[in-house]
């Protein structure tokens, strides 16, 4: 009878265990299953609602956004807030001043579903070659051109005024730098395919080198390639300048910089924009070509621990002279 009532506490015991991490796991809303994490657009439709409002009574706009918009919002739109938005006075008044711009996008961003069944079609593809991933929600938002992308603890955090341009975007009244940052709507599913290989990074020894930095944000870039066939960055416009690129980054790797090589920097003859991002995905890309077993290559990328250490395995040195020396 002891060993019965013994069994039974262990029973409890373990349903209690077993109910605690799922509470946890739905306080994060973090899943292993790709198909289980959830896709909000509310924050886009309540912006909208805000706009409507703002412009009917531009004084309170700031008023108005506070109650309609960012009260009401999403845990992701609160998270966006403090890291990327800060301000709701600055925002108003941004949002304000290019109202026409705001209204031109408004019938392509308030409703994504046709791109859905792509963004999940990729998460797939990730548990694929990367067993270990978790898959956290996804939150579409509007913000003041800070950001298309980026994570909280919480999820992936979509700004979705950058992603709005489509073949029959009318861009002629679009201020020069939001013409200059947007991205093509259909873009949408490869920024959050890069936002997930952020989320998936936690093994990854941190650091403050560029070329720690370069590898994170190449990491993404590379893998998110492998899952939607195209990198969340445009590097079109460096033909003719690798080798130029590349010897420059090598002089600098092991500093402390990063905002000349970010993409959010203007072009310029020494960095063009995304130059960061670029050495970082042939830094991967080239470890990545040597091994036979692919998905050994991406479990080490999402694992480094030394990163000089990855960039002499890689054999990217060699891999540039390949591909680029003329």
């Amino acid at each position: 009878m002891k060993i019965e009532l013994h069994k039974i506490f262990y029973l409890f015991f373990i349903i209690f265990v077993f109910q605690s991490c799922t509470v946890i796991s739905q306080n994060l809303r973090v899943s292993k299953e790709p198909r289980l994490s959830k896709i909000y657009t509310s924050d886009i439709d309540n912006f909208y609602k805000a706009f409507d409002l703002a412009i009917k009574d531009s004084n309170n706009a700031k008023k108005i956004f506070k109650k309609e918009y960012f009260s009401k919002g999403t845990k992701g739109l609160k998270d966006f807030y403090k890291t990327k938005i800060g301000d709701v006075d600055k925002f108003a008044k941004f949002v304000i001043r290019h109202k026409g711009f705001y209204k031109s996008i408004r019938n392509d961003i308030t409703n994504i579903d046709d791109l859905k069944e792509r963004i999940y079609s990729n998460f797939e593809s990730f548990k694929n070659i990367y067993p270990n991933a978790v898959f956290p929600d996804v939150y579409f938002v509007i913000g003041k051109f800070q950001s298309n992308g980026t994570i909280s603890k919480r999820g992936l955090l979509i700004g979705t005024e950058i992603l709005c341009r489509t073949e029959n975007s009318n861009t002629e009244n679009w201020n020069k730098d939001i013409l200059r940052i947007s991205m093509l709507r259909k873009h949408i599913p490869i920024t959050v395919s890069h936002e997930l290989v952020h989320f998936n990074q936690s093994k990854m020894e941190s650091g403050n080198t560029l070329l720690f930095k370069s590898i994170r944000e190449g990491s993404a870039e590379f893998i998110a390639e492998l899952l939607s066939g195209e990198t969340d960055g445009d590097y079109s416009e460096f033909g003719g300048k690798e080798i130029k690129i590349w010897n420059d980054f090598k002089k600098d790797k092991n500093k402390s910089i990063w905002s000349s090589w970010s993409s959010w920097q203007k072009a310029n003859d020494k960095s063009p924009k995304n130059a960061g991002y670029w050495t970082g995905y042939l830094i991967c890309k080239a470890y990545y070509e040597k091994f036979q077993d692919k998905s050994k290559a991406v479990l080490d990328i999402l694992s480094i621990q030394n990163y000089n250490e990855f960039y002499d395995k890689s054999n990217v040195e060699e891999y540039i002279k390949e591909n680029f020396e003329k």
